[in-house]
């Protein structure tokens, strides 16, 4: 593992011998305006036989607009159906699915077993070029983060993972059909990856139209009882209060207001994140039937564990993008610290719209530097590396409140966020 692959946040500045396990997001499941179900190929392309358009982000962050057809409804989603991946190989046969023209993004849904991580092998989209290429799981920053052979990174995670694209401002051929190859593994965090045989289901939702010009976020606040917070203390809470107004007002300034809920939920109030993650999941769990909204777990320490050391953290995300499921899966939400290091800021709001950030799809704009001073990057072309006023620096400070125009984008065309 690298640095480089990290989505959360460490308390202190480890640099070299920190060695995150995973890059994750919180979020429960927003409703989706439109519903199609059935297997693969089920959803066609236009009969007038019009060509796949190439959408995607263009270097301001808004999307190519040429061929989008307005569909009823923002989101087309359907099931693409199971998937057995081999013992041998951890491979899926080939799976097919078709989109009409107009698509903007495509989230491509995985969940199979407790403890499996998933991710792509292959993915070809529209009949275009690969966006994901087979054999990526050996290469730099796998089997964590896929960077050799992604035009969109995509991050495995255990039972639930979600590929996304676009999120960056590249062109892709989004209308036609695709072809996928499901991976399925074991990992420790040490050892390299083991092909294992998994059933994984497969779900498609497609966004249509530009990124909204503005919208709402619905945010839920999951009160464990971690440091005497209810549902009922936490809206007059001081630094809750603070917290929730640092989060509105970072959104606010790309025209995305949040409206948070507070719930009380019964989960853990100490948690460690390690390769399994079987304690972050067993905590979103607990927001199972929680209203529609992204589920944001207030706990009083996370801590990050590989068997030889025991770092603190500050948030992690079940994703990115995270799931588009309902709440109570593996990978539904975000938890984030609420216990404050000596000497350290309190960063409560910035660490909870960082890991929302993550959720919605987006990564580090700079993570930290590796052992060989390498330092890895995001794909948005208008983050200045290292730029530690971003939100979605690898190590964000009270004052790191700042979104770039593609990442705007980004946040804007997920199905979490709706139209005002």
């Amino acid at each position: 593992m690298t640095a480089a692959t990290a989505c959360c946040m460490p308390v202190a500045r480890p640099r070299q011998s920190w060695r995150p396990v995973g890059a994750r997001s919180c979020l429960v499941f927003m409703a989706l305006a439109a519903s199609c179900h059935g297997t693969a190929g089920d959803v066609s392309t236009d009969a007038r036989g019009d060509a796949p358009e190439a959408a995607g982000l263009d270097q301001s962050g808004s999307a190519d607009t040429d061929q989008a057809i307005p569909p009823p409804d923002r989101v087309l989603h359907f099931e693409v159906g199971s998937l057995q991946t081999a013992a041998t190989t951890g491979l899926s046969p080939p799976a097919t699915f078709a989109l009409p023209p107009g698509a903007r993004a495509t989230f491509v849904t995985l969940m199979g077993p407790p403890g499996v991580y998933l991710a792509l092998s292959r993915w070809q989209s529209g009949g275009g070029p690969l966006l994901i290429v087979p054999g990526w799981v050996s290469g730099t920053h796998a089997p964590l983060l896929c960077t050799q052979g992604c035009a969109f990174r995509q991050s495995p995670r255990p039972e639930q993972q979600v590929s996304l694209a676009p999120n960056a401002p590249l062109p892709v051929q989004l209308a036609g059909t695709h072809e996928i190859v499901v991976q399925a593994f074991s990992w420790t965090g040490k050892d390299p990856a083991k092909p294992v045989a998994a059933k994984v289901a497969v779900a498609v939702d497609a966004v249509y139209g530009d990124p909204l010009p503005s919208g709402r976020l619905a945010v839920n606040l999951c009160l464990t009882g971690a440091g005497g917070l209810t549902a009922a203390l936490a809206p007059k809470h001081e630094r809750i209060a603070q917290a929730v107004a640092t989060l509105r007002e970072t959104f606010a300034a790309i025209a995305v207001d949040v409206t948070v809920t507070y719930m009380d939920v019964p989960g853990a109030h100490f948690v460690v994140h390690d390769a399994s993650d079987l304690q972050v999941a067993e905590l979103f769990r607990t927001a199972k039937g929680a209203p529609s909204g992204i589920n944001v777990f207030l706990i009083q320490e996370l801590s990050f564990e590989d068997g030889a050391k025991s770092l603190p953290m500050m948030g992690l995300s079940g994703g990115v993008p995270g799931p588009l499921g309902p709440a109570g899966g593996a990978q539904a939400g975000v938890v984030v610290a609420l216990k404050l290091e000596v000497g350290q800021p309190d960063r409560l709001g910035v660490a909870i719209a960082h890991e929302i950030g993550h959720f919605l799809g987006l990564y580090h704009a700079s993570d930290a530097a590796a052992a060989d001073g390498t330092q890895l990057h995001d794909q948005l072309t208008d983050t200045p590396e290292s730029d530690a006023a971003n939100l979605m620096h690898w190590s964000p400070q009270p004052h790191s409140t700042k979104l770039s125009a593609q990442q705007a984008a980004v946040i804007k065309q997920s199905p979490w966020v709706a139209p005002p």
